[in-house]
């Protein structure tokens, strides 16, 4: 029965602990297969919400070799739910992707404001019938996205951080159209990192979020959302509630692939604010951070699923 246990692990991997570099690479999608959509969980199907805020999402189909999202007017901030599409996750991990954004006509950046597209690492919620579960005030995420922000047509990076619906945003500029970002997350410190093309990796922003020291498992994936000023002064349920929201979406999302990757903190650092600049530097956080965690796409080796 050797090598038989492949397509099942593959398929059924959803959710996983950090333990394993091999198990959390059993999560990774190099969007060479439109068969690997089944294994993405989406925010509005698992919560019920039964509104689809993507016009398009498909891999290797709309271009070859990544995954594409289109949405419609929507957005994550405060009580508004955005698109998500993720798999579970539980313990400390890396997660990175290569990102693309551009405008609805696929020649510059997005010329609405906030159609930014990134990475999500969100704390689940007990939703299964919003009309009955959900109220405002739950929403509990970080993310690191590229696209634009505040200055339509201009490339820009949004992160934000979102404890009890509180919504607390950085910007700053991005050269180019396309880009590397990473999230780490260790225990309750959220680390997001960036390389634009033919850069380095950078330290962009730290956050402490002790509300997670003991939240082990969460949703880590894929999030994109285009034309706030459509969405801005919306009820948040009749927003989260509808998938075409009126409005002037312009945003193509593109990721070339996504890899998870197991990270632990050298002793030298263990016990320390990794959220504290003070005690641990950017350039120590990116001797563990960094090019340390690139190990490019992770082949899996059939032999090792054997059953005797």
């Amino acid at each position: 029965m050797k090598r038989t246990l492949l397509a099942a692990l593959v398929a059924g991997s959803s959710i996983l602990t950090s333990g394993s570099h091999a198990q959390l690479s059993l999560l990774n999608d190099e969007f060479n297969s439109s068969a690997t959509l089944s294994n993405w969980q989406r925010i509005h199907s698992v919560e019920g919400w039964n509104a689809d805020q993507l016009q398009t999402w498909n891999i290797d189909t709309s271009r070859t070799g990544w995954m594409r999202m289109v949405p419609h007017t929507s957005s994550w901030f405060a009580n508004y739910r955005g698109v998500l599409a993720f798999k579970t996750v539980s313990g400390d991990f890396a997660v990175t992707t290569r990102v693309n954004t551009t405008n609805a006509a696929g020649t510059a950046a997005p010329g609405r404001q906030f159609s930014l597209a990134g990475i999500m690492i969100r704390e689940p919620r007990p939703i299964a019938n919003p009309a009955v579960d959900w109220a405002a005030g739950g929403e509990n995420y970080v993310f690191l996205s590229h696209g634009t922000a505040d200055s339509p047509g201009t490339y820009q990076y949004e992160v934000k951080t979102t404890e009890d619906s509180t919504s607390l945003l950085q910007i700053s500029s991005a050269p180019t159209d396309t880009t590397e970002i990473r999230s780490v997350r260790i225990g309750g410190a959220l680390i997001m990192l960036r390389r634009p093309e033919g850069g380095s990796w950078v330290v962009h922003r730290r956050y402490p979020r002790s509300d997670w020291d003991s939240v082990t498992t969460l949703q880590v994936g894929l999030t994109c959302y285009t034309d706030w000023t459509n969405v801005d002064g919306t009820d948040p349920f009749t927003h989260n509630s509808s998938p075409g929201f009126a409005g002037m979406p312009d945003l193509v999302a593109d990721f070339d692939w996504v890899r998870y990757t197991e990270v632990s903190v050298p002793g030298a650092y263990s016990g320390l604010d990794l959220t504290d600049s003070g005690q641990v530097s950017d350039a120590q956080l990116l001797s563990f951070m960094g090019d340390a965690l690139d190990t490019g796409p992770v082949p899996v080796e059939l032999d090792l699923f054997v059953v005797h």
